[in-house]
């Protein structure tokens, strides 16, 4: 089942970097406020000297000179009064951005036009009462000019607004003027702040180095993490010669605030784990042989940008009349999702058929809307980032939600819109489905889902079956000591593959009986293998073996098997996905085709966990996950996740180079032996030359021996006879539809009966078989002989 695990992402924060226009700002309104100021600098009594009425230099008292004389007077003579409010509100919110930009909104025009209309809303209220602040304006020397020039020409008794209406209607109206500027300033400077929005800064709590819990925890992350060390004596094995690679890049990683990047926090890479083989000791991979990429340049979205769209949505649904707030955004390594509450008594519907009005008014090439968010009472719209983000592989197996997974067999997936790590587990899956387009990213998931396997179990826990009928896939993992028969390209030798799968998994059965386990953990942690000091034996009278490894058959392309040999693979697939969950079999299924010749219903059904990569259409969509959305997804990564029936879930799948693979099959390869299982692809029967054949014995490394021979074959092969011998058609499609068994084993079968004697060998492209015995030579004859 999928386990997102890590901290939860801090409540976001909109704030606004530091320009050099807010400085210059700030400069500018502390010298207005120094050269306005009546106490410190200005002197109503330097206007005079102004006008060369006055001479003396002892009047010459302004900080700026006559630069600050002249813009005192200017300012004065305009707003009057208003000046001084006016710039103490500047001068305030110039600093608050300076010193404390935590909750304020980036600027724009209407912020800066707000103070030039409180200025004059100010100037005019005071223009309509002219007599009052009678002795202030004396001290100024402004006589009866309190709101200055424009309160004068506009509000006075005399002025252009007064002609319009009343005293009493143009000081309401001066008076609105004053009040409306006052609210957009505080929007943009202190409506966050007091609403809560923005959290204060709390100390980072101290994470011992050693997970306790199976709870994600937050650390920083260290500056530079050492590279384990290993020492030959200590471990008792020969290390392999690791080919000589770059030293990886220890950059200085720093936090980032911004709410598009929830901070990843990660530990100490840990020493890599020692197990004990039937061989000597297996180390498993350190995490430094993966690449550690610098993300400190790669922060995805801004608060500006995401400030934009949030504004841009709302805009959207005011046009249409829809009445709904956007009131959050999360925002994740390719998208943002805004979350959207919406009113009582409105359809949903009206707003996901809004979803091309929303591409073109955010200029994205597609949007996924999510209605509603599962588990919440909100509309959810993910917008694709602008500067989208690279999860490497080393930040999730250096993270904490890796190195204290629980699971059985877990596998990493990749980073979700949150910021959390996410972990499937394989065995509660307990069988996967991967299909997307060509180049959208189903290759890289699948190397990382091999690579988590390799990183948690040696050869003995864990045994892979690779199917790769492209060739070139899966070719840098021929050298692993964990296959179980070498990397199988031919399609044709699936169904042999599958068909071992489901004898070891009747076999697994019988031993479970044995013991009275029902899973196969329970078997391997059960101490119980003798009866009064005499081993248990199998139905073949073996020992039953100590351990039984997890088995992974893992399948890169179903739709050139599927064209091959459609109906044994779908059958045996159903047979594998409805019963091996509890003997430690699972299945990886992949495509690039998600058709439903491919598919069908029958695998669709088996198997319940699926991930989706883009595709082209939304019929694929359908065919995949059951829903819409895959068509949306970005590519390089991005796939939906559905893990067993549950809610989707959208991911960004890690990236895991080429030479990260090479670098860990090398560290793998050398130390222990590759052990092949020759049953796996052979045919069902053999021959006294050693070729194997319908009826041979066989042994597989697991501890116990494959199905043997036994007159039910015989029988099979006494009947195919009768038939050819009756019907005079001794082909192997024949043989299909008359006795009900799937191609494979009807070729084995005329195979069997031309090297007895039976029939002749095939000559040209469609000329029948010749039949060299009659109906009493077969009666008198024993099939077992040759003929």
């Amino acid at each position: 089942m999928e386990k997102p695990v890590d901290n939860q992402t801090p409540q976001q924060e909109v704030s606004q970097s530091i320009s050099p226009w807010l400085v210059l700002m700030s400069v500018v309104c502390l010298l207005v406020a120094l050269a306005i100021c009546p106490v410190i600098s200005f002197d109503p009594m330097e206007v005079d000297l102004l006008d060369g009425g006055l001479t003396s230099v002892l009047y010459k008292r302004n900080i700026l000179g006559t630069f600050g004389v002249r813009l005192g007077w200017g300012l004065l003579l305009t707003f009057g009064i208003a000046t001084y409010p006016m710039v103490l509100l500047a001068l305030i919110s110039c600093w608050r951005r300076l010193l404390y930009r935590k909750g304020a909104r980036p600027v724009s025009w209407e912020y800066v036009l707000a103070f030039l209309l409180f200025g004059c809303g100010l100037a005019m209220l005071l223009g309509v009462w002219p007599s009052g602040l009678s002795d202030v304006t004396t001290i100024l020397n402004l006589q009866t000019l309190p709101g200055g020039t424009i309160g004068q020409r506009l509000c006075a008794p005399d002025g252009k607004l007064i002609y319009l209406m009343n005293s009493t209607c143009a000081a309401v109206f001066s008076g609105l003027l004053t009040i409306v500027p006052l609210a957009v300033i505080w929007y943009f400077d202190w409506a966050l702040l007091f609403q809560g929005m923005v959290p204060k800064p709390a100390p980072q709590p101290v994470v011992e180095p050693v997970p306790t819990t199976s709870e994600p925890l937050v650390a920083e992350p260290p500056a530079e993490p050492e590279p384990a060390t290993f020492e030959p004596e200590q471990l008792d094995l020969p290390l392999p010669n690791l080919p000589p690679m770059a030293a990886p890049k220890h950059a200085s990683r720093r936090s980032v605030s911004s709410p598009n990047n929830a901070p990843q926090r990660h530990t100490e890479p840990s020493v890599p784990t020692v197990v004990t083989t039937s061989n000597g000791t297996y180390t498993l991979p350190p995490v430094t042989l993966l690449n550690e990429v610098d993300t400190s340049s790669n922060e995805g979205t801004n608060a500006r940008e995401i400030e934009q769209n949030k504004q841009l949505l709302q805009n959207t649904l005011d046009e249409f009349g829809i009445p709904a707030d956007v009131i959050n955004a999360i925002a994740g390594p390719q998208v943002t999702l805004f979350e959207i509450k919406v009113h009582s008594g409105v359809r949903l519907a009206k707003i996901t058929a809004l979803e091309k009005n929303f591409c073109m008014a955010l200029s994205a090439s597609s949007i996924r809307i999510l209605a509603p968010i599962p588990g919440k009472d909100l509309v959810g719209i993910e917008i694709p980032n602008k500067k989208r983000m690279v999860v490497p592989v080393y930040s999730l197996m250096t993270g904490r939600a890796w190195n204290s997974a629980k699971e059985g067999i877990p596998l990493l997936l990749g980073r979700n819109i949150s910021g959390k790590d996410v972990i499937l587990d394989l065995a509660q899956a307990p069988h996967l489905l991967i299909a997307g387009t060509t180049g959208a990213g189903k290759s890289v998931c699948m190397n990382l889902l091999i690579m988590s396997l390799l990183y948690r179990f040696g050869p003995e826990d864990m045994r892979l079956i690779m199917v790769d009928p492209k060739v070139v896939e899966f070719q840098a993992y021929s050298r692993l000591p964990h296959l179980v028969t070498p990397i199988i390209n031919e399609p044709e030798k699936v169904a042999l593959a599958l068909n071992w799968a489901i004898q070891e998994m009747n076999q697994r059965y019988f031993t479970f009986a044995r013991v009275g386990a029902k899973k196969l953990p329970d078997y391997n942690n059960n101490p119980k293998r003798q009866e009064d000091g005499t081993p248990i034996l199998d139905s073949q009278g073996n020992p039953l073996p100590s351990k039984l490894p997890y088995i992974v058959i893992i399948i890169d392309e179903l739709a050139d098997i599927m064209a091959v040999a459609k109906n044994e693979v779908e059958k045996a697939l159903a047979i594998i996905c409805a019963k091996s969950r509890a003997v430690g079999i699972h299945v990886i299924v992949a495509t690039q085709r998600p058709d439903v010749k491919v598919l069908t219903g029958t695998i669709k059904a088996n198997l319940p966990t699926r991930i989706a990569f883009r595709v082209p259409s939304q019929t694929d969509s359908m065919t995949i996950l059951g829903a819409k959305g895959a068509e949306s997804l970005l590519g390089t990564g991005d796939m939906l996740l559905s893990p067993n029936g549950g809610n989707v879930e959208r991911i960004q799948c890690a990236w895991v180079s080429g030479e990260e693979s090479n670098r860990v099959v090398e560290f793998c390869a050398p130390q222990a032996p590759q052990c092949f299982d020759a049953s796996v692809l052979a045919s069902p029967s053999s021959d006294e030359d050693g070729e194997v054949t319908l009826g041979s014995a066989s042994t597989n490394p697991f501890g116990h021996g494959a199905a043997a021979s036994s007159d039910a074959e015989e029988e099979l092969i006494r009947q195919a006879t009768e038939i050819i011998l009756r019907d005079k058609r001794p082909t192997i499609s024949y043989l299909q539809r008359q006795m009900g068994i799937g191609y494979n084993k009807a070729a084995n079968i005329i195979e069997i009966l031309e090297k007895r004697g039976v029939l002749g060998p095939q000559i040209g492209k469609t000329a029948m078989r010749q039949i060299l015995i009659s109906a009493n030579d077969f009666e008198n004859t024993d099939l077992g002989e040759d003929l």
